[in-house]
């Protein structure tokens, strides 16, 4: 009996030291590629391993409550480490696709219809599981499963665990005592760190650990202590003069990159060099407030579309068309995404509404009762939609997904404000394939009788469909298509694999993705000509395309792709960087690389940094939306005007001279470049704003009234 207490305790022990080592992996990026740390510090890693110690001992006083037999014991500490394992597991699958670390509050994405998504996902797993070495958290559960398989039951039945039920009482209170304490340590350190939602969970598995996090956050505890720090130490509760600090409607302001003196007018002075107006366009004054005023227009969101894709060897080759079209347009060539977990929906709030999203939570599920079908909580924002109808506009969204997706079926109408939406149950177009499986198939013709199989509507017919509601509709119009595809994992692609990219030594998600680039080209083109190749191109429609995202992949293969070697800084920038462009056809015609197409009336390249909060603007500036002068944040994306990116994921910061991550400042692209803290407290008092305007109803129409009621511009 003797030895079989020497078993037992080896066997606890291992118990604790595997499962914390679990939660060191998570938590260091040279262990768990795809999380993105905090600086370490030595009281932050001693509070987490104190904490972690006191869950993992928590669980094992529990367990000793209700049975001292060791068999019993040893079998459910087996069962806990396999939970722990595969959650772990999850935990790296979030951080995969969503780039920073899952909260409870995140389950409201799940409730997006996931059908489309689900092919390709399995495997993905696996490779994950196997190709990628996650089943290496798995460790802890193959070694203590071999431990009991291994150990005699009979003598580990017999067994029972030498402790008394008020020795196992007092160590449940030290843990809870310890747990309480370095939860205390843990507030006072993030009440001094960014105060940022989606930074939160990455902090405290890293400072607090990864057990105990999970322990209060699904308990609700975690939100008792946000509401704490938040009345201690959060913004203040008068944002105007945050508001008027960073509003850029006025006819002067000074931006605290350059400290230079700026305004909502421009004129052809300001623009950036290597943009071009046409001299039809531009006003006696040389003014281009309004130019575009009355043109209809078509405002496209493409899934998934990095910039990369026209530049590196394997795909820049499959865009004939936009190598034809984008001398016509003004090319945004480093144009970035500033998405959260929302992801393709976060690209719709900021371009739309000209606010960054949180980054943790979802706008368009935020506060919405399912049994009602109604928000409990109504956002007057601002929205160019709004802008537009004033200006008597029809406005009409349309979507290859179900309406349900993302909620747009209510948030359209009652947060934006369109007048109309079109997703794939008002389709008729698309028919039920023959095809089977775990997936509802559709196909559709799309060109030279070939056939799209898509759980989705067909990006070709979504462009057919925008042509036809422009020949259509009587009176200017905005509308607003957004494409389905390529979308993660990258499943349904139109055609065969080229072979060069088949035989190329990359991962076979990449091959995937990459093997979308002339599907990006075709049905762009699709906008612009028939079926049959005949021009359709309307000259008083304005035709604006932005990638919501990037595509994530995160398995070594940008190297590759780019043909050099890379800090994890320049490889996230890439990543974050999208496709973007404007293109304002005129009356007259061009041939080019043998496509007619009509010339371009704003042409040219922007390469400072610009994003989807400057979409906003300039949207406003020349259509002459926006008579109320209501306040914005963007910068024109014809200026010459600096400004900086904000990735809502990770909280990394882009600008014209450097990027560097608000997690740590020392990590930056390109490296050794210092950032000072007058730059850091700008970002962070500008998103804590944005935060603010999102989420407290009515915040920024109130703020609007204030400042025009004050007569301040």
């Amino acid at each position: 009996m003797i030895h079989m207490g020497l078993t037992v305790f080896l066997f606890i022990l291992a118990y604790l030291l595997l499962n914390l080592w679990n939660a060191v992996v998570l938590t260091h990026q040279k262990l768990n590629r795809y999380i993105v740390p905090f600086r370490h510090t030595l009281l932050g890693e001693l509070n987490a391993i104190l904490a972690n110690t006191a869950v993992l001992g928590l669980f094992l006083m529990i367990v000793l409550v209700f049975t001292k037999n060791a068999y019993a014991l040893c079998l459910v500490l087996v069962i806990l480490t396999g939970v722990f394992n595969t959650y772990f597991l999850g935990l790296n699958i979030f951080n995969l696709y969503y780039g920073t670390s899952f909260s409870r509050e995140d389950l409201e994405i799940f409730r997006n219809p996931g059908e489309g998504i689900a092919k390709g996902m399995g495997g993905e797993l696996i490779r994950e599981l196997f190709v990628y070495y996650r089943i290496l958290l798995f460790l802890p559960f193959a070694f203590l499963l071999v431990f009991f398989l291994k150990t005699d039951p009979i003598l580990l039945s017999a067994y029972r665990v030498p402790i008394s039920n008020g020795a196992v009482f007092t160590m449940i209170a030290i843990f809870i005592l310890v747990l309480f304490l370095t939860g205390t340590l843990f507030e006072k350190m993030y009440a001094k760190q960014l105060m940022i939602q989606v930074l939160k969970s990455t902090y405290a598995i890293q400072n607090f650990g990864v057990y105990p996090y999970y322990l209060c956050n699904f308990t609700g505890i975690t939100k008792l202590i946000d509401a704490k720090i938040e009345k201690r130490s959060g913004p203040p509760s008068d944002l105007l003069p945050t508001f008027q600090k960073y509003n850029k409607n006025k006819k002067k302001y000074v931006n605290l990159l350059d400290g230079k003196t700026y305004s909502n007018s421009m004129s052809t002075d300001d623009l950036s060099e290597n943009i071009f107006v046409d001299p039809s366009l531009i006003k006696e004054d040389k003014s281009l407030d309004g130019i575009l005023k009355g043109r209809n227009l078509v405002l496209v969101q493409m899934e998934s579309m990095n910039r990369y894709l026209l530049d590196i060897g394997l795909t820049k080759d499959e865009f004939s068309f936009l190598k034809a079209l984008l001398p016509e347009a003004l090319d945004l060539r480093e144009f970035y995404t500033s998405v959260g977990i929302g992801v393709s929906s976060d690209a719709e709030v900021t371009t739309l509404t000209g606010l960054w999203p949180t980054g943790r939570s979802n706008l368009y599920w935020a506060d919405y009762d399912r049994k009602t079908q109604k928000y409990l909580v109504k956002r007057d924002l601002s929205t160019i939609v709004k802008y537009f109808k004033q200006d008597n506009y029809s406005t009409k969204a349309l979507h290859g997904d179900y309406k349900r997706f993302y909620n747009r079926e209510h948030s359209y109408g009652e947060i934006i404000g369109f007048d109309e939406f079109q997703a794939m149950e008002d389709f008729t177009e698309i028919k039920e394939c023959e095809k089977t499986g775990i997936l509802k198939l559709y196909s559709y013709e799309y060109a030279d009788g070939k056939e799209h199989v898509s759980p989705w509507v067909s990006d070709y017919l979504l462009a057919e469909k925008v042509r036809e509601n422009i020949h259509e509709k009587q009176g200017p119009m905005l509308l607003y298509p957004i494409t389905m595809m390529p979308h993660i994992p990258f499943e349904f692609y139109p055609g065969e694999m080229n072979k060069a990219l088949k035989d190329s030594q990359l991962k076979e998600q990449t091959k995937k993705y990459l093997r979308f680039a002339d599907y990006y080209d075709d049905f762009i083109r699709r906008f612009f000509f028939t079926r049959d190749g005949q021009i359709d191109t309307d000259p008083n429609t304005v035709y604006i395309f932005y990638g919501d995202h990037g595509s994530g992949i995160k398995n070594g293969d940008i190297e590759k792709l780019v043909d050099r070697k890379l800090t994890k800084m320049e490889e996230r920038k890439i990543l974050i960087q999208i496709a973007g462009f404007i293109y304002v056809p005129g009356s007259d015609f061009v041939e080019r690389n043998g496509i007619r197409i009509r010339k371009g009336l704003l042409k040219g390249h922007q390469d400072l940094v610009r994003g989807q909060m400057d979409l906003n603007r300039t949207i406003i500036d020349l259509f002459g939306l926006n008579g109320e002068k209501d306040a914005y944040f963007g910068v024109s994306l014809l200026s010459k005007e600096p400004t900086f990116i904000l990735d809502n994921k990770l909280q990394d910061v882009v600008t014209d001279k450097v990027m560097f991550s608000m997690r740590n400042t020392e990590n930056t692209f390109p490296s050794g470049v210092e950032i000072g803290k007058g730059m850091f407290d700008i970002v962070k008092e500008f998103k804590l704003m944005n935060e603010r305007l999102l989420q407290k109803p009515e915040c920024e129409k109130k703020l609007n009234e204030r400042m025009h009621a004050s007569g301040s511009e």
